[in-house]
């Protein structure tokens, strides 16, 4: 280990703070729980903004709590006697099972963000929250860009509460074990930035296309079924990795291109719809859709459901659904909504349905 910096030193934590305001005798301080991590995170990410191309100071005064997932068509499907419905997120310890906590909330306040102002939250997505889901390219783009405003709002917080993190993840740990600790947090900093900034270029080319009403370059997939509509989840994801476990794209590496997957739950007439959206060309989420499609009818509702949980956080199912799965299948599905970093995590999709969903038909097309 390096010599101990003096007092008046740059912190070798790089925060940019004298040593003796940062990492000085932080091996003698109260290590900080799980459950106040998570709070301050929560605090500390917490922001209001407009997401809309147009947004402007005196237009979007009045921020909204905007649904990433529909509220009247999907999530109140979702919900119990007392209008709840269930969720893992935000993901925390449950050490009275051993597993994750499973949250229950209510269904107004579920998927949440507050990353639209009134008016646009309302002007963008009417075509979407208006009229029932046929399935066109306006609200399969809609389900895509609500889906990343989600992502990179969310993105954004985490960079917001970094600092603050920073400074509580390490305390009343040794000396020796704080720099391998903050290291790995500069490289989950860095890969957040890099993710956000991949996020905001796919978002600027989103945004042209909005404000221009034209859809072209795009590509869809939408896998319609009949039965209850039980789980509903919205996000954007980056697949590196197939369904047969077959690399696609390389993440780690800051000077490649990272090609994203927006993915949304929408209610149909029938029950629903999983929707994935795409720029036509960008080769790792179209094979990672392929991959998908190719396999039997009768499996793709259960593969669907254990893609939300393991890489879709912002996933909301119904407590009856959830309780009526059998033990094993209950297991599995933590599992996969306890990996944090799935990209980097071998798992493997079983062959139970989970959901009474039966396809109905596969929209693949472009535009």
């Amino acid at each position: 280990m390096s010599e101990k910096p003096r007092a008046n030193d740059p912190c070798w934590c790089g925060s940019q703070k004298k040593y003796k305001k940062c990492h000085w005798n932080r091996e003698l301080a109260q290590p900080v729980p799980f459950e106040a991590m998570a709070e301050a995170l929560r605090k500390g990410s917490a922001h209001r903004t407009c997401l809309h191309p147009s947004a402007a100071q005196g237009v979007c005064d009045k921020i909204v709590s905007a649904h990433t997932i529909q509220r009247s068509t999907v999530l109140q499907r979702l919900v119990d006697r007392k209008n709840h419905v269930r969720t893992f997120y935000p993901p925390e310890l449950d050490a009275s099972k051993g597993g994750l906590r499973l949250h229950q909330i209510g269904w107004r306040e579920a998927s949440t963000f507050t990353g639209f102002c009134s008016k646009h939250d309302n002007l963008v997505f009417k075509p979407l929250e208006a009229v029932e889901f046929g399935g066109s390219f306006e609200q399969c783009f809609l389900v895509a860009y609500r889906a990343l405003c989600h992502e990179i709002y969310q993105k954004s917080g985490l960079l917001r509460a970094d600092p603050v993190l920073r400074s509580l993840v390490d305390r009343g740990v040794p000396i020796e074990a704080q720099r391998g600790i903050q290291e790995m947090w500069a490289t989950m900093e860095a890969g957040t930035r890099k993710g956000l900034a991949d996020f905001q270029k796919l978002k600027a080319a989103m945004d042209e296309h909005l404000i221009g009403g034209r859809y072209s370059g795009w590509s869809r997939a939408i896998v319609n079924f009949r039965g209850d509509l039980c789980i509903a989840s919205t996000g954007a994801v980056s697949p590196n990795r197939d369904f047969k476990n077959q690399q696609l794209q390389v993440l780690h590496d800051v000077e490649e291109k990272v090609q994203e997957l927006p993915f949304g739950i929408v209610a149909t007439r029938e029950g629903g719809a999983a929707v994935f959206f795409w720029r036509s060309g960008d080769a790792a989420p179209e094979a990672f859709v392929e991959s998908l499609l190719r396999r039997d009818a009768s499996r793709l509702p259960g593969l669907i459901v254990q893609f939300m949980f393991a890489y879709v956080e912002n996933t909301y199912f119904s407590g009856d659904w959830w309780w009526s799965l059998p033990e094993m299948h209950r297991t599995h599905l933590e599992s996969l909504a306890a990996i944090s970093v799935p990209y980097y995590v071998d798992f493997a999709y079983s062959y139970a349905k989970y959901v009474p969903w039966e396809v109905t038909s596969i929209v693949r097309d472009a535009v």
